[in-house]
This record gives C-alpha cells, structure tokens and sequence, in this order.
C-alpha cells in the first residue's frame, strides 16, 4: 500500500485533472468525466483505509 503523501498528491493532481476535463466538455455523462472520476473515488477509498491503518 502506498503511503499517505502520495495519495494525498495524487488525489489532488486527478482533482485537477477532472476540472480541466470536465471544464473542456461541460457534462457529468462524458466518458472522459466518468472514468477520472472513478480514478478520484479509488484514490479516495485508498487513501481513507491508509488513514484508517495509521490511526490504529
């Protein structure tokens, strides 16, 4: 598992990356927006349970 920075940096350059994205086409449903979406929910479950396993 990979440590708390680096999703903490990751998350915010794939946040980045959706605004760009969704900025360029406007709209929730395009395939571009869903998959980087799903990209930031993963990085955010990951870095959630990395926090949960530092907290013990």
């Amino acid at each position: 598992m990979m440590n708390i920075c680096f999703y903490q940096q990751r998350i915010e350059e794939v946040r980045a990356e959706m605004v760009e994205i969704f900025g360029a086409c406007n709209n929730f449903t395009d395939q571009a927006v869903l998959k980087i979406s799903q990209e930031l929910d993963f990085l955010l479950n990951q870095y959630s349970g990395c926090l949960a396993n530092h907290s013990n």
